[in-house]
């Protein structure tokens, strides 16, 4: 079993321990040691299993202290919007002023290998909306915008950002559920790699922003108008 088949594995096992109430909402995961034990597994496969469930809201990775199963809330999505309208508005805004910034400092001195994670990214991404295969999507447009963060040159910056993305697992989950929002973020990745490829940080910070932005917007609208009788 490759390295991918391995992690996608242990997160389906760790979301039924979550869904089954086997992992109860706000209890800490064993550590790594212990579960690397249990699943029979590598902890690079355990990391990157947890960093996916993180990024799709089943469970919240806090530095220095482990990792906590969230209280999951399965509500009709326009509801769910509604709620949380100021809280996805306030994420975005952190997330506008801090993303554009990082695709302007990538695409002025990426790296091949940089790029090449960017491309398969995108081509994961798009293959698993293809698939239906909301998981997928979720996690790889997570870790789009991490290797953005990660390899942007700015460790301040970017562990801002880090901070800012482990609250977003439940926003991001809900948005790329919106109507046309997983072909549209697809389509926006592939504008913002295709600017850090020809190293034009002008255009990609623009269309970072306006990523960011027009999903705020369209979040925003679905919340505030009522569904049609």
């Amino acid at each position: 079993m490759d390295t991918e088949q391995v992690w996608s594995a242990t997160v389906d096992r760790l979301r039924a321990r979550i869904d089954s109430g086997d992992l109860a909402p706000g209890s800490r995961l064993p550590a790594e040691r212990v579960l690397c034990e249990e699943l029979g597994i590598s902890r690079g496969s355990l990391r990157q299993a947890l960093r996916v469930l993180d990024s799709i809201g089943y469970v919240q990775i806090r530095a220095g202290s482990g990792t906590y199963v969230r209280e999951q809330q399965e509500q009709p999505l326009r509801t769910w919007f509604t709620e949380h309208d100021q809280l996805v508005e306030k994420l975005f805004d952190l997330r506008a002023t801090v993303e554009p910034t990082l695709a302007e400092r990538l695409a002025r001195h990426a790296t091949a290998k940089t790029v090449s994670r960017l491309e398969d990214n995108v081509a994961e991404m798009a293959k698993a909306a293809e698939d239906g295969d909301m998981l997928h999507v979720i996690a790889a447009d997570a870790e789009f915008h991490r290797v953005i963060a990660q390899n942007a040159g700015n460790d301040d910056v970017a562990g801002l950002l880090r901070s800012v993305l482990a609250l977003v697992g439940e926003e991001r989950r809900a948005a790329l559920r919106l109507p046309g929002q997983i072909r549209k973020a697809v389509a926006d990745h592939r504008a913002i790699l295709d600017a850090i490829r020809r190293s034009d940080p002008a255009a990609a910070r623009e269309l970072t922003l306006k990523h960011l932005v027009d999903a705020k917007t369209y979040a925003h609208d679905y919340a505030a108008h009522p569904e049609p009788r």
